[in-house]
């Protein structure tokens, strides 16, 4: 999995709602997990992705926190390991078909819609770059966005895919061999080097670093910084570690108040000494960072949303819990495999929720959600009890 580690969309200003008299559809922001099988295990994954692998000649599909395995024995002409896995998985019903696939851009019919393509590894299924290119013919290619790990990329020349997307994201959070407590050893690495070839072609590229205990000192972050300067990588955007998917077992790697300030002031000397890469804030840390320009860095449900492989629309794609599972119900807002989106926004759940993001403004809702005492669910996530803004 690569990070939304989640990414909630984008380190750009939140666009205002589109009003009965524009003439533009109104913009929606999707992080789509595409599928949730992946070669990686990382024990911090944020959406516990499906770690599939060959083992004795079969195909063995890892799940449930890496607890479950499942060998699935599928014949070497059924395609590679991942489409075994996944063809697998969607008979079950986990993961949505193409046609499913193909089912939702429909269903997005009336939006201005940008949706990152994410995982899992979007790029170990030959089916999801068929999505892709169906996405860029509706949408236009400065709406898609590919978020992937090296290990899918170097599986497609770059010419098949650059134009498809508007931008590929990767994470990059430790330079040289990574630190095995939350990552595989040469997962970031693999990550850049591939990466930089799309760089290289002239795609828009950003880097992606969780910030964590392990690589908060400032020479972690030096070392982080230069390599993606090293390989011309154009940004980078410093994320919350959330306590969410396997990282939800990890809670003691969440950092300080302190650790995130220093860590925001340490790269941003190295912004104003080099020049670029450039470094944006995620908007869970933007209210910390001074840079909201009093707009709700949170636009959770009036832009920006998460669809699950089963086709399960979100108000936030970080509302997973330990098994890659919805949280709570009260997080869901419908079926987008089965429903138009116009009509999922139309519910009261929607409508209410769109009513009521500047509540806690500022507060990631997630950690809001997680850390309130009030009662009722729905109550909880516009709760002003993000413990990062509580001094605020």
């Amino acid at each position: 999995m690569t990070d939304r580690e989640r990414r909630l969309p984008t380190d750009r200003p939140a666009r205002p709602q589109s009003t009965p008299a524009d003439d533009r559809p109104p913009h929606i922001d999707l992080i789509w997990t595409l599928t949730l099988v992946c070669p990686w295990d990382c024990p911090m994954c944020s959406v516990d992705a499906v770690h599939v692998r060959r083992r004795q000649g079969v195909t063995e599909v890892r799940s449930e926190g890496l607890t479950v395995t499942d060998r699935i024995g599928a014949e070497p002409a059924a395609g590679s390991i991942y489409v075994q896995a996944a063809s697998w998985r969607q008979r079950q019903g986990l993961e949505l078909d193409l046609p499913g696939k193909l089912r939702v851009l429909d269903h997005l019919d009336g939006y201005d819609a940008k949706i990152d393509f994410s995982g899992g590894d979007p790029m170990v299924l030959p089916e999801n770059v068929t999505v892709m290119a169906e996405a860029a013919a509706r949408f236009g290619r400065d709406n898609v966005t590919l978020t992937a790990t090296g290990a899918g990329l170097i599986t497609w020349p770059v010419e098949r895919i650059a134009p498809l997307v508007g931008e590929l994201n990767f994470t990059f959070d430790s330079a040289g061999y990574g630190d095995p407590r939350f990552r595989p050893r040469h997962y970031a690495d693999r990550n850049l080097k591939h990466a930089s070839r799309f760089a290289d072609a002239g795609v828009k590229v950003r880097a992606e670093c969780p910030l964590t205990t392990a690589n908060c000192a400032p020479e972690i972050l030096e070392r982080i910084y230069m390599a993606i300067r090293e390989r011309g990588i154009g940004s980078l955007l410093l994320m919350r570690l959330f306590p969410v998917g396997r990282g939800g077992l990890r809670r003691d790697m969440v950092p300080s108040r302190e650790q995130y300030r220093e860590a925001i002031a340490v790269l941003r000397g190295l912004e104003a000494a080099y020049g670029h890469p450039k470094v944006r804030l995620q908007c869970a840390l933007r209210h910390l960072g001074g840079t909201s320009d009093g707009i709700n860095p949170c636009d959770l449900v009036r832009e920006s949303f998460g669809l699950l492989t089963d086709g399960t629309l979100l108000a936030s794609p970080w509302a997973v819990d330990n098994h890659g599972k919805p949280v709570d119900e009260a997080w869901i807002l419908g079926d987008l495999g089965s429903d138009p989106l116009v009509r999922i926004l139309a519910s009261e759940r929607a409508v209410e929720y769109r009513s009521r993001v500047d509540q806690n403004f500022g507060h990631c809702k997630i950690f809001s959600f997680q850390n309130s005492g009030k009662q009722h669910a729905a109550d909880r996530i516009f709760d002003t009890a993000d413990p990062l803004y509580l001094a605020d």
